[in-house]
């Protein structure tokens, strides 16, 4: 599989990185199509929706460098973490970071994304949080843009439920679509608090609003 890249330069809270992102999305997945839809990859949907850079990775970016307090020394899990903005932020902002993703190129392209920003300390592998016993649990979890797929709501609710620590945090950011309102509403019900945050982001020229939930599973309040 060819990919080709693009450098963009993006500037967080001010800290400037620098993120590589695959241009061929369509090409790409026209490939995946092309594998039938018997094959193991197109029945599990394995969409190469990492090889953008999402608005939504902007936002939970802009809110972790501006609460770096949450996470600042911190063990924190990334998961569907694309290009590893999110973590590339987190861990320069002082914290212990673990970023993974379902598809091995995604991993890869985290780890490209690290290394040309000059970031060392993060872990990267492959993770399906669908099946993560044994995995953590993490003092913070972070999660962009997951909450896509209806099937999937139950998977990440106990993810939730079994990466983090008692006391730990969630920080989930939502691009605001309509098809993840009842899986916020699935989050509150399941005993958290929920803090939200709307912030303002620019990607590729265009300009949307991403919500930030800071999520705790007791009643204690993040500010």
């Amino acid at each position: 599989m060819t990919f080709k890249t693009l450098e963009t330069d993006i500037v967080i809270s001010d800290h400037q990185f620098t993120v590589i992102s695959v241009t061929n999305f369509d090409e790409l997945y026209e490939q995946l199509l092309s594998k039938g839809m018997q094959h193991e990859d197109v029945a599990d949907e394995r969409i190469p929706y990492w090889a953008e850079l999402w608005p939504a990775a902007v936002g939970l970016s802009e809110y972790i460098a501006t609460h770096a307090e949450q996470i600042r020394g911190k063990r924190i899990l990334e998961i569907g973490c694309g290009l590893g903005l999110p973590s590339l932020v987190a861990a320069r902002m002082g914290a212990e970071v673990v970023a993974t993703d379902y598809l091995a190129d995604a991993v890869l392209f985290a780890k490209k994304n690290a290394e040309r920003n000059g970031i060392e300390k993060i872990t990267f592998k492959t993770l399906d949080w669908r099946k993560a016993a044994g995995e953590g649990p993490y003092d913070v979890l972070m999660a962009s843009d997951v909450a896509y797929e209806r099937s999937q709501f139950e998977h990440l609710l106990k993810s939730f439920e079994t990466l983090v620590t008692k006391d730990g945090l969630t920080l989930l950011s939502e691009p605001n679509r309509y098809i993840a309102k009842p899986f916020i509403e699935n989050i509150k019900e399941r005993g958290y608090s929920l803090h939200k945050s709307n912030i303002e982001v620019t990607v590729r020229a265009i300009k949307s609003k991403v919500s930030v939930y800071a999520l705790m599973s007791t009643k204690q309040s993040v500010r």
